[in-house]
């Protein structure tokens, strides 16, 4: 009993000590600190280190590259990764938005171009020559692959999409090629022999179309079985691609203002919730982010993104459930900061840019390198 007495009046004579001394905590060495915070894994874990005093969020974050870990993802399950090639090395790299990075040799992604991603999946095109249109699914972690017929030769589809999973038996890839007025559609399900290839040129079709011409500008997405497709200008196409396109094609009435047209530079379009959300990105760095109103005339503003954390990327994007408070009004970009270490977002509240871990904040994107070959993925 006197024993654990005199061992409870040691501790509250520690804590006595320390509350003394108001500067511990403030005077711990940077480098301690550093290497604390390179260990951290949440959104949370990160909010309440800063959260310490002004010496602990102004430390810098210790970030490593790091082999990939092929027999443990649990610790980067839980946000997806920014996904580039080292022009340097060749390999793989996976830039978590809170902490390190990885690196990975994909040996068969060599001279490929990946169209999109999706699910943890991959869809890539390429061969051994350029002219060969080599389509295929691949997953990086699991190193799984499914092929795909070869698109034709003398077709140059940009923009793709796939609706799930590509081992379910409904998923569905879309490619389209436009230019003003013509539209080529080419639709094919996985474990089908052919890809189905449809034109359209509005031109022919006034009646039916009350817009002479659309580029699209980001890659279509896939609600309720229906693909979408974003022009320069804010229209909207959508059709049923396991239909005729062509009978199926309505468009939304739908224009950005004309000095949003003016200073557009990237835009961008997920579903939540089975809504359609478009996110524009301006010359100024400013970014909108808007959705359609009830009769799909107009567009609304988003101001706030509730619960949701929006990912970015010019070969897929998505909307996710936060996994924090302090993950209000995020939008996850294709964008580096320090060196190419750190992911940065934009707050939508504060309209301005930001990276966790740095004491880094700016109207602007103009200093930040910008990836435009990335795709965001997410382990499976």
């Amino acid at each position: 009993m006197a024993e654990a007495l005199d061992e409870k009046e040691s501790m509250v004579k520690v804590f006595a000590d320390e509350e003394e001394n108001h500067g511990f905590w403030s005077d711990l060495p940077t480098e301690l600190l550093s290497s604390i915070r390179s260990c951290l894994v949440t959104e949370r874990d990160y909010y309440i280190f800063d959260f310490v005093c002004k010496s602990w969020k102004a430390s810098p974050n210790l970030r490593l590259q790091l082999q990939f870990p092929i027999d443990d993802y649990s610790r980067l399950h839980e946000s997806p990764l920014l996904m580039s090639i080292s022009k340097r090395s060749g390999r793989y790299n996976f830039f978590h938005p809170l902490h390190h990075t990885y690196y990975m040799d994909l040996p068969e992604l060599l001279n490929k171009k990946i169209l999109y991603s999706k699910d943890g999946w991959l869809l890539v095109m390429g061969g051994k020559f350029a002219k060969e249109k080599q389509v295929f699914f691949f997953n990086p972690f699991t190193r799984k692959k499914i092929d795909l017929p070869d698109l034709p030769p003398d077709t140059a589809f940009t923009k793709f999409s796939f609706s799930g999973l590509p081992t379910s038996e409904d998923c569905v890839v879309v490619g389209i090629m436009n230019l003003l007025s013509l539209m080529e559609i080419a639709v094919i399900k996985p474990g089908e022999d052919d890809w189905e290839i449809e034109d359209v040129d509005f031109r022919e079709t006034d009646e039916n179309y009350p817009v002479k011409k659309f580029c699209i500008s980001a890659n279509p997405i896939f609600v309720d079985n229906y693909c979408y497709c974003l022009d320069v200008d804010g229209k909207v196409a959508v059709f049923d691609p396991l239909d005729d396109c062509e009978n199926s094609l309505e468009f939304y009435g739908m224009r950005l203002s004309r000095r949003q047209r003016d200073s557009l530079i990237q835009s961008f379009m997920v579903e939540s919730d089975e809504e359609l959300i478009a996110i524009f990105l301006s010359s100024n760095g400013r970014i909108f982010v808007l959705k359609p109103d009830a009769s799909k005339e107009n567009w609304v503003n988003v101001e706030d993104l509730g619960d949701k954390v929006i990912y970015l990327s010019n070969g897929g994007s998505w909307v996710e459930k936060r996994r924090a408070s302090c993950d209000n009004n995020r939008i996850y970009l294709p964008m580096l900061y320090d060196n190419n270490k750190a992911v940065i977002f934009y707050d939508l509240k504060t309209q301005r840019y930001h990276c966790n871990g740095y004491n880094f904040s700016s109207t602007s994107f103009y200093h930040i390198k910008q990836m435009f070959h990335s795709v965001w993925i997410k382990p499976t």
